[in-house]
């Protein structure tokens, strides 16, 4: 069994990361075109919707697509139950999203929100409609067929955003892109998988998942307000301009996340639960997993916080220059989240998911005052500089926490980063020191990049040859 795990993380790894590579470069430069052509403004009424609809999609849910991954003997009777609530779940909250789009609209003082809103959360009932087959897909490690559905619908659904961009529909553009990438996304997933609903519903079948479900709900719920009331905050009060600013920025907060984290939690977290009870193969991957993602999202991250100024500008275009700033910020939590992100993996698969929402219930008790105070006293940069302070500070404990489950201390853990983080933060202070230059910005962009990675690979290779040996064996022998 070991082995067979074994050999299905490392294929689902390699798929994972090759779907990260492809996306990306479909995600984040037709996403920066689309930035240049339609500007803060319909980015920011955009982020006023989503902000709820992804708070429906994960109510809709309910934590039953990690039960299904967790519990490792579920027959036909009990997935039907599964779907059949998911539906009726997706139907019900997208009809009370319609009947209260009037006060949506009125809450950010925008008449515009009152129809996007009806319109953009019909994705709920999209998306609930393939979310069975998705979790059946991951429970089985099988990514290489959810990988390729998530290509052809990212390359339409960018198509049709380009075509209405062009064609001057400005927000609609992304209404669209919103609503295409469901549709395809779940179609094509009813079509690769061969499992389909009996016609039968019974509450018993779903009690045990609900339970368990329930914790991992609540810290997804407390977990996606903490990552989007900050949106809240800075529409009602800074208004849809200053929210365009702010969600792009965070969007690239987020890379390392949904690029480099995401790859190894879609993959950790049904590897994991096939490990229950196995404390030592748990840590053994962890550590080796946490200094692989480390090794990439720290340089990259603290990268783009020294070269915010020359990115915004080259790419984004002059509209969004007051990014610069927030970019620079939130770079830093972006590099520290991306590990801080396996917390969930080790809490979901050791059976500690309820323990799990009362620790980022604690968490968001401190977090989400500092981001009012911060808006009151400097405006959106006081809520980002409030954000990383205690992102990075408040997120310690569950960490640590988190660690003792799998039998492994948080000094062992930090010894295993301090030679990534010192090269990472290296690289930020040989960037830095590039600004008094005075060179043009293509120049200065070309120069960072250039020289600050030599420095880094360097520094790694130097201070932990043997790490650094190890994976260029491994690039060698795939060769």
């Amino acid at each position: 069994m070991k082995g067979e795990v074994h050999n299905k993380v490392k294929i689902g790894l390699k798929w994972n990361m090759v779907n990260q590579i492809v996306t990306q470069i479909v995600f984040v430069w037709f996403g920066i075109y689309l930035a240049r052509i339609l500007g803060p403004e319909a980015y920011g009424l955009v982020g006023m919707i989503t902000v709820f609809s992804g708070f429906a999609n994960i109510f809709v849910d309910f934590g039953f697509t990690s039960a299904i991954i967790y519990f490792q003997e579920l027959d036909d009777k009990k997935l039907s139950s599964v779907f059949w609530f998911n539906m009726a779940m997706g139907i019900l909250i997208y009809l009370m999203f319609f009947f209260i789009s009037p006060i949506i609209a009125n809450f950010y003082n925008e008449p515009k929100l009152e129809v996007l809103t009806k319109i953009v959360t019909f994705s709920v009932i999209i998306n609930s409609f393939g979310a069975l087959q998705n979790a059946i897909l991951s429970k089985n490690i099988d990514f290489k067929a959810k990988i390729t559905t998530s290509w052809v619908s990212t390359i339409l659904s960018y198509s049709i955003a380009f075509f209405f961009a062009y064609k001057g529909y400005g927000v609609w553009s992304l209404v669209f892109q919103i609503l295409s990438v469901a549709f395809f996304n779940n179609l094509f997933l009813w079509f690769i998988t061969k499992w389909r609903p009996k016609f039968h519903f019974l509450l018993a079948d779903i009690k045990p998942m609900f339970k368990y479900g329930s914790g991992i709900a609540g810290t997804n719920i407390l977990g996606y307000l903490t990552r989007n009331l900050d949106n809240v905050i800075v529409g009602k009060f800074l208004g849809n301009a200053a929210l365009g600013l702010y969600t792009r920025s965070y969007g690239l907060m987020m890379l390392p996340l949904t690029n480099i984290s995401s790859v190894f939690n879609k993959v950790m977290f049904p590897a994991f639960s096939k490990m229950q009870g196995d404390q030592k193969a748990m840590a053994d991957y962890y550590l080796k997993i946490i200094k692989l993602i480390a090794l990439v999202t720290f340089p990259m991250m603290f990268g783009l916080s020294s070269i915010s100024r020359e990115f915004v500008l080259l790419f984004l275009g002059p509209k969004w220059i007051e990014a610069i700033p927030l970019i620079s910020m939130l770079s830093i939590l972006g590099a520290f989240q991306s590990i801080l992100s396996l917390n969930g993996i080790i809490y979901n698969s050791t059976g500690n998911s309820v323990k799990a929402f009362k620790l980022t219930m604690y968490f968001n008790l401190l977090l989400i005052p500092s981001w009012i105070v911060g808006v009151y006293l400097g405006g959106l940069q006081g809520l980002v500089l409030a954000y990383v302070i205690l992102g990075i500070i408040g997120a310690v404990p569950i960490w640590i926490y988190a660690l003792r489950l799998i039998d492994i201390s948080f000094k062992k853990t930090l010894l295993e980063l301090k030679v990534i983080f010192f090269g990472s933060l290296l690289f930020f202070i040989v960037n830095i020191m590039y600004n008094n230059f005075g060179l043009e910005l293509l120049q200065s962009l070309s120069l960072k990049l250039i020289s600050s990675t030599i420095i880094y690979i360097l520094f790694i290779f130097i201070f932990d040859k043997s790490y650094f040996k190890s994976i260029a064996n491994k690039i060698i022998k795939k060769k």
